[in-house]
C-alpha cells in the first residue's frame, strides 16, 4: 500500500495533467541512478513503477491496494494550493479539479488495476496514537489486508517521517512492514537480482 505522499510525489514530478508517458519517461531516465535518489520524490516514483507489472520477483506477485481515505486525500491535496493561504496549513500541488480527477482515475486507480489490486472496503484506523489520524487510516487499511491475506507480506510505503519512526521504534502492532520508498525499491531489486543469480547457477531454474 502506498501512502498519499508517494502518489503526490510522482504526480509532482510528472506535472499536470498526469500521463503515463511522462511517468515512464522519468522512470527510464533514472533507471541507472543509485538508490536512494538525492531527491526522495524520485524514489516514490520508482516504488510505484516497480509494481506496475504485478510481479514482485519470479512467480511472486505484488498487488497494490488503496482505501477511500487514500484516494480522497490524493484527490484533495492535488488541488490544495502550492503556497498555503494565510492561516491555513493546506498545501498541495495546485492542480485544477479536472487534473485531480484524472490523477485519481488514470494513476491511482490504474496502478491498482495493473497490479490486480483494488480498494480496501474499510476506513477504520489503526496505530493512532502514536500515528496521527491520516497515517492511522492508511495503517488501518494495511491491517485489513493482513487479516484478509494472512500468508501475504503487507508493505506500507511512505515518506512520512513520524510514520517510519513509529514503525522503526516498534510502536506499531507489526502486521505490516513500513518502508521508505527507497528501501522498498532496494528490496524489490535485491529479490529480482537474487532470482537472476539462482537461474544462472547449475541446477537452478531454467530461463523463461
Amino acid at each position: 500500500m502506498f501512502d498519499v505522499n508517494v502518489y503526490l510525489d510522482a504526480a509532482f514530478l510528472t506535472g499536470a495533467p498526469f500521463s503515463w508517458e511522462s511517468f515512464d519517461a522519468i522512470a527510464a531516465s533514472i533507471a541507472q541512478v543509485p538508490v536512494p535518489h538525492p531527491d526522495g520524490a524520485y524514489d516514490s516514483l520508482r516504488a510505484v513503477a516497480t509494481c506496475q507489472s504485478g510481479t514482485f520477483a519470479g512467480l511472486e506477485t505484488v498487488e497494490v491496494f488503496t482505501n477511500d481515505h487514500i484516494e480522497d486525500m490524493v484527490h484533495a491535496k492535488a488541488q490544495h494550493p502550492v503556497v498555503p493561504a494565510p492561516g491555513s496549513d493546506l498545501k498541495g500541488l495546485g492542480w485544477n479539479r479536472s487534473d485531480a480527477d484524472a490523477l485519481l482515475e488514470g494513476f491511482v486507480w490504474e496502478v491498482g488495476n495493473r497490479s490486480a489490486g483494488g480498494c480496501v472496503p474499510t476506513d477504520v484506523p489503526d496505530g493512532n496514537p502514536p500515528l496521527d489520524h491520516e497515517d492511522g487510516m492508511v495503517y488501518g487499511a494495511c491491517k485489513y489486508l493482513a487479516g484478509e491475506y494472512p500468508l501475504a507480506t503487507v508493505y506500507c510505503v511512505t515518506r512520512d517521517r513520524p510514520f517510519l519512526e513509529a514503525a522503526k521504534l516498534g510502536k506499531l502492532s507489526g502486521h505490516t512492514k513500513v518502508l521508505h520508498p527507497a528501501k522498498f525499491v532496494g528490496l524489490v531489486r535485491a529479490a529480482r537480482a537474487n532470482l537472476g543469480v539462482k537461474r544462472m547457477r547449475p541446477g537452478g531454474p531454467s530461463p523463461l
